[in-house]
Order: C-alpha cells, then sequence, then structure tokens
C-alpha cells in the first residue's frame, strides 16, 4: 500500500513540474553572437520553492542554486530571485545535439539551421559521469523496458531494494515514457519519474529530461543524430564586440581548485581575444567569477577599435 502511495504522489509532482516546464528556444543570430536568451527576476511566493522556480523557468536545480547566494537544493533562502535564462552557445558546430556536463545543459539544433532549443539536464553521479566523447544517436523507443545494470542492482541491494531483472514500462520505471539510445552502450537520453533530479547528479550515467521537455523533443531527433557531450565549465564567447564568460562549477572529479580553474580561464580568454585588436579585459570579474561561478553570462571585455 505504501508503494501505492509514493507512486501515487510520484505522478503528481511530475505532472504538476511538467505543466510548468516551458522548452526554451531562440534564434540564431549568426557567428558573431554566442549570446542566447536574457537574465530574469522574480519575487517568489510563500509556496515557490527552488524546485518550483527552476521548472517554471526551464532550468534545472544548480542554475537557480548557483545564481542566488544563499539559496540551496532544498530552500530558496531568497524572495527576490535570479533567474538565469541568458546562454552562451558553447563553441561548436550548430548541429545535432550538444550536451555540456557541468552546466547540465543540452543543446539541440534543429535540421536546416537557424535555431536552436535548450532544456536542463539530470547528470550521472560521481563515478557514474557519460564519457566525454562525441557519439550519435542509435534508435528511440517509446515507453521502454529498463533492464538495470550490475552497478544499479548493487545500489538498491544496498538500500535494501531488489530490482526485477527486466521492469516492464509503467509508473516505476526510472526511464519515464520516452528513451533515446546513443552509441555508448549503456547510455540513454531519457525522460525520468524523478523530476527533482533534473540539475542535480543523480543518475548512475544516463541523460535525463523533464518529461514535457522530451516529449517534444523526442520526435525531432532521428537515428544518426550527432552528439557531443563537453566538459566545459567555462564558457567564452563573442555578442557583437562584447567578450563575455558564463563560468559553472566544475566537475568534482575533475575539479583542479581555484587557482587552475583561473589558470584555464585566463588561457581561453586569451585565446578569445582577436589579434591586432584592442580589447579591454576586466581580470578582476573574471578571477571572480573562477572562485565564484554563477552560471550567468557577464560581460567581461569590449573590443574598442
Amino acid at each position: 500500500m505504501q508503494n501505492h502511495v509514493k507512486n501515487f504522489i510520484k505522478i503528481l509532482l511530475l505532472a504538476f513540474l511538467s505543466d510548468e516546464a516551458m522548452a526554451a528556444e531562440f534564434p540564431l543570430s549568426g557567428s558573431n553572437s554566442a549570446l542566447i536568451g536574457n537574465v530574469q527576476y522574480t519575487n517568489a511566493t510563500n509556496s515557490d520553492t527552488t524546485t518550483t522556480i527552476s521548472h517554471r523557468y526551464n532550468l534545472g536545480l544548480n542554475a537557480i542554486v548557483a545564481a542566488n547566494p544563499g539559496t540551496t537544493e532544498s530552500g530558496l533562502g531568497s524572495r527576490h530571485v535570479t533567474v538565469p535564462t541568458a546562454f552562451l552557445l558553447p563553441p561548436t558546430t550548430h548541429q545535432g545535439i550538444v550536451i555540456n556536463l557541468p552546466e547540465m545543459r543540452m543543446y539541440y539544433y534543429p535540421p536546416g539551421g537557424g535555431r536552436v532549443m535548450t532544456y536542463p539536464i539530470g547528470i550521472g553521479k560521481i563515478g557514474n559521469t557519460i564519457p566525454i566523447q562525441n557519439t550519435t544517436v542509435t534508435r528511440k523507443v517509446v515507453n521502454p523496458t529498463w533492464i538495470p545494470g550490475p552497478d544499479v542492482r548493487k545500489y538498491n541491494e544496498e538500500q535494501g531494494i531488489e530490482l526485477p531483472r527486466v521492469m516492464p514500462a509503467g509508473p516505476d520505471n526510472p526511464l519515464g515514457p520516452y528513451a533515446i539510445y546513443l552509441n555508448i552502450p549503456s547510455f540513454l537520453i531519457h525522460s525520468t519519474i524523478f523530476p527533482e533530479s533534473i540539475g542535480r547528479r543523480a543518475s548512475f550515467g544516463c541523460i535525463r529530461m523533464n518529461e514535457s521537455d522530451i516529449k517534444d523533443f523526442y520526435p525531432l531527433v532521428e537515428a544518426g543524430t550527432s552528439v557531443i557531450i563537453l566538459n566545459m565549465p567555462n564558457k567564452i564567447g563573442w555578442s557583437g564586440n562584447k567578450l563575455f564568460l558564463e563560468a559553472h562549477p566544475p566537475l568534482d572529479e575533475h575539479d583542479g581548485g581555484f587557482d587552475n580553474n583561473r589558470e584555464n580561464i585566463v588561457t581561453a580568454v586569451e585565446n578569445a581575444l582577436p589579434k591586432g585588436v584592442v580589447t579591454m579585459v576586466d581580470w578582476q570579474l573574471i578571477a571572480h567569477l573562477a572562485e565564484e561561478p554563477d552560471g550567468i553570462p557577464h560581460e567581461i571585455g569590449v573590443r574598442v577599435n
């Protein structure tokens, strides 16, 4: 009986959050602008939580926590909330699927060009990160069955849970109703029955999406679609004559500390500066963002000639 109650509550939570989440889609303004979207601000109500705000604006929990000091995954901590709905596009070709793990966000460039769609995601726990490589979509399945791997089975056994060898589609299936298989064995992009895991390191390596997001995304993706998986905590890009930095906390297993992160950012900024062009750079702001990454694109430089 307790399991039925838990499932019912889980379904209600999923439905509530899915109704609020809205996919973000932006036109591409050409090669001279990596910046999309705008930062927003909202006054939270007494009933708002970090989770409700993040889903309302199509963000992961990580994004709201990083952009609002004092906020945690379990507590909003502020009534005036910065909503980081501006993004720098990862510096890759504008095609297929691009997944940036430290950002916990996915970008999709539909065929035909001219637009980009972006979604918050949940990623693997420490030690279960999806391989950082280029791959492709191999197939798609609606209402997939789930075959738990040895690590998943062991983890659940330690919690006193014995999983079935094969779990059919249904409300208890952690893959949810949509699964997109990659050319990396055991790693998928799929919906989830745990919407609170979006913007968290919670999976055993798979990429989790809000059900409302993947419901729209799933029909657009075909077998053979390219997938680029990145480990890029710091994104740098131009918008017109302005240079921007968007800094995220690095993955724990790749965190070399503040000094190493600052050195990486400085190198990336120097590489982004055009030769023969005078650019004013705010190195003090760069040092601050290296130490206190907030996931928001900040103007760190401007061309002056």
